[in-house]
């Protein structure tokens, strides 16, 4: 009988101690979760929304031929002669109907964290059809409040990065506060049904109650997933160690491999971004063509992005090539077909978090279960001011 009675008290004192935490989260960040819940369901339809919020860059798709990429780099510097080095060159998708080439580093936002020129241009004809800095527009607001609470366009680098590794560590605190919502939910032998129902006919403080412990429970693993990959963004020095000691990572994602160089070769020119596809057409034949990076000065070099079929990652798929800038000569490759543990594992970080792992199936899960976390605040906090407001401190849940 004393047995269980500390067991009934041990009991007691961590759901205590773990509500406390449960609360604590909520007054203090819980409104920030809400905020990146909304925010990060728009980001999933990021490219859609704007071209929705731009007439101006939306064109008609249709089965006409795209003209070379030369002749689109020729326009592009044409309308930006000065800005010289590194472009990148993300190809017309479905929601980006455009080709929009970034250019990352203007000095018009030099002293921003992340502030890159959007050049979109018709892929049918090579016309520019307009020129964007990231932050002057609504969805690339938008974004940034999601990724560093806007602090990377209002302020400076330093302030910048802060606000991205603020926004990961709340990511932290999202992972820590869905743990302790499951321990709270957890139901005891036999009542598991009742847990994951809502009470037809209960009152308005039941319903409250049932909708904040079901949505939680429903969306619980999709939402640890999206904590965890926000968090792992900022703080990859962090995850990344961890992950080297399971497995070998050989191909970060979105690295370019510090040692490659082109070598330039007396009288002989740069070959043309046309030759340097070329080139990785011979390595993956039958993927299609992504994304290209221009050389960034001297002894830089091309880096081209196709994707094979069958491969998770749409926008930046991970079949890459570096290609020399003169010679022509492929300094080296990367294929999904070679990677490690490791390597999937944080190549999964980001299409995980915008869904794209999953196709369009797996964006409109992530959308959604994001705008259940504003439901959860308020459900949240309506249930609390409830409690609060009875005579002996207990919610009578009919």
């Amino acid at each position: 009988m004393i047995t269980q009675l500390k067991v009934v008290s041990s009991r007691r004192y961590f759901r205590k101690f773990w509500l406390n935490i449960h609360l604590y989260l909520a007054f203090s960040v819980g409104f920030f979760f809400a905020l990146l819940g909304v925010t990060g369901s728009l980001n999933v339809f990021f490219l859609e929304l704007d071209v929705l919020l731009n007439p101006a860059v939306h064109i008609e798709q249709g089965e006409k031929t795209y003209r070379p990429m030369d002749e689109i780099m020729a326009s592009v510097r044409a309308e930006h002669p000065h800005r010289d080095g590194l472009w990148m060159m993300f190809m017309p998708r479905p929601g980006q109907p455009t080709l929009r080439a970034i250019y990352p580093k203007p000095e018009e936002t030099a002293d921003k964290y992340y502030g890159p020129l959007m050049v979109d241009v018709d892929p049918y004809t090579a016309e520019v059809i307009s020129s964007r800095f990231w932050g002057d527009t609504l969805m690339t607001q938008i974004y940034e409040l999601h990724t560093s609470l806007l602090l990377g366009v209002l302020s400076n680098a330093d302030i910048g990065r802060l606000g991205f590794k603020i926004v990961g560590f709340l990511g932290l605190l999202l992972f820590i506060s869905l743990g302790t919502g499951i321990y709270l939910w957890w139901p005891q032998r036999g009542k598991l049904r009742k847990a994951l129902t809502i009470k037809r006919g209960a009152s308005a403080a039941r319903l409250n109650y049932d909708v904040h412990r079901s949505l939680g429970i429903y969306s619980s693993i999709v939402l640890l997933v999206l904590a965890f990959t926000g968090f792992s963004f900022p703080y990859r020095d962090w995850v990344q160690p961890v992950v080297v000691k399971l497995s070998p990572v050989n191909a970060p994602p979105f690295k370019n491999p510090p040692e490659l160089k082109s070598i330039p070769l007396p009288g002989i020119k740069a070959i043309t971004l046309d030759q340097a596809v070329a080139v990785a057409d011979q390595v993956f034949p039958n993927a299609e063509l992504r994304w290209i990076a221009t050389p960034n000065g001297p002894d830089g070099y091309y880096a081209v992005e196709k994707r094979q079929q069958g491969e998770l990652n749409i926008r930046r798929p991970r079949s890459k090539v570096w290609v020399d800038q003169y010679s022509g000569k492929i300094l080296k490759m990367e294929t999904p077909e070679n990677f490690t543990a490791g390597d999937i594992f944080l190549n999964l970080m980001f299409i995980l978090h915008n869904g794209e792992a999953l196709g369009l199936p797996g964006r409109i899960l992530v959308c959604l279960t994001g705008l259940i976390l504003p439901t959860l605040y308020v459900t949240g906090l309506l249930h609390w001011l409830r409690k609060r407001r009875t005579r002996n401190g207990h919610l009578v849940l009919g």
